[in-house]
Formats: C-alpha cells, structure tokens, sequence
C-alpha cells in the first residue's frame, strides 16, 4: 500500500474529505505522499544495508573500506563471506585453527605455513594471486596480530 492509499483509508471514514480526482486534498495528500514514499524507501535502503547478510551495496563497500580495501572484483558472496570471517576473527586464537581462520579473513584462502617455536618465528606461504594493496593489508593485519617477540616471515609464490 502506498502512503496516499494508506492516508485516504484512514481518513475516509470522517468523511469530511473530497478525494476524488484534482480535489485540493488529494493533490496535497499526493505530494506529503511522494516525500514519505521517498523516506520509506531511504529507510528500507538504511535498514537492508545495515546488515552483512543483507547489504546489496554500499553497505558492503563501507564495511570492506573499514576493515582495509574494497574487494570489488570478487563477487557479492564472497565478499559477505570474507566480511563475515573479519567480524567474528579477533586475532586473540594463537591456536593453528585461529592462525588459519585469522590468515584468511585477511584475504589469503590459499596459503601454508611452518611455525618455529624454538626461534619465535612464522614462515608463512600465501599462493594466491594478491594485488599491492591486499598484500599490504595483510602484512598490516599479520603485524598487529603477531606478538612483538614473533617475526613473521610472508612470501608470495
């Protein structure tokens, strides 16, 4: 129902209204209606985009530019997906399923590491064909998750 429908049904049982056809109130009806069929769909928009599972757009885009760069070329699924891992991946797991699952949601999905306890050292492998700037997200966040007395050691093959 549109907000003019709406409108002339609540106020057609006072019958104090004429809303037929180019009558003063149905044309005055008709512009408070556009604006508030204009905010309803604002609001519809604000209230779909607010949501990962939901967001169709600028939603996803404004949450991937938070969380380091818009990954435009993957598709809208993927890039929930990654969104999804991002939000629940805090970096506090130092355990090899919460190094894995930190690994990739920074967009790395093919990768092998070895861990060197003894010399506090990580060699991570990521094979997956990375531009400059998620490169540089990776190593950014990679950072920030390592301790201080951790060197981590990234290749790119």
């Amino acid at each position: 129902m549109t907000s003019l429908e709406s409108m002339v049904t609540k106020l057609a049982p006072l019958r104090l209204y004429d809303f037929s056809e180019g009558s003063e109130i149905n044309i005055e009806l008709s512009v408070f209606a556009a604006e508030l069929d204009t905010a309803f769909a604002r609001l519809d928009e604000m209230t779909r985009e607010c949501f990962i599972e939901t967001a169709q757009s600028w939603g996803i885009s404004e949450r991937e530019k938070f969380t380091g760069k818009e990954k435009v070329s993957l598709s809208l699924e993927k890039r929930r997906e990654l969104l999804k891992t991002a939000q629940y991946v805090t970096g506090a797991d130092f355990r090899t399923p919460g190094f894995e699952e930190f690994v990739r949601s920074c967009g790395a999905q093919d990768f092998t590491y070895i861990e060197a306890p003894s010399v506090s050292k990580i060699n991570l492998t990521i094979n997956d064909d990375l531009d400059s700037g998620a490169k540089k997200l990776l190593e950014e966040r990679l950072d920030a998750y390592c301790p201080a007395h951790c060197k981590m050691i990234i290749r790119y093959s």
